[in-house]
């Protein structure tokens, strides 16, 4: 078993009992997309929604993080039919409001978005508010435990 941290910008998987974390989650969203049946799954923890065209590191990215973290799991011979996904995060850490949706709305927005074009069944999710997340998530159970000081621990 290892614990293997994904900060932002960053994508990773997992194997059987790994488990993958991600600290101070705020106006991030981390997905996790998973097998449901093999103990494999791989987490993005992205920062902005859409990845601007002449950017590198896409995986900063909700649009472009999911995409490549889809390509993984596939890669890793996982069946897009048996990928299912939890997501977390997007908070409003701040109470400032420009025009129109925070970033975190717009982050959990995205991911949702791209997830339903992709036909991934959103299982659970921990998502918006005003409070930050750590995330830990279990390769082979499946079960993410959320750590907040505003929540205290969530089993999602």
């Amino acid at each position: 078993m290892a614990y293997i941290n994904v900060e932002m910008g960053q994508l990773k998987i997992g194997k059987n009992e790994d488990i993958l974390t991600a600290y101070g989650i705020g106006s991030c969203v981390v997905v996790i997309c998973y097998d449901r049946f093999n103990p494999i799954a791989g987490m993005l923890h992205g920062i902005l929604p859409e990845k601007p065209a002449k950017k590198n590191n896409e995986n900063r990215y909700i649009n472009s993080g999911i995409e490549n973290l889809i390509k993984i799991l596939l890669a890793n011979g996982v069946s897009i039919k048996n990928i299912d996904a939890k997501i977390f995060g997007g908070a409003s850490m701040f109470d400032i409001r420009a025009s129109g949706n925070t970033i975190g709305e717009r982050n959990i927005n995205m991911a949702k978005e791209i997830l339903k074009k992709k036909q991934i069944k959103i299982i659970g999710e921990d998502t918006g508010s005003n409070y930050g997340r750590n995330i830990e998530f279990s390769v082979l159970t499946k079960i993410a435990f959320v750590k907040s000081f505003a929540k205290g621990i969530k089993q999602i």
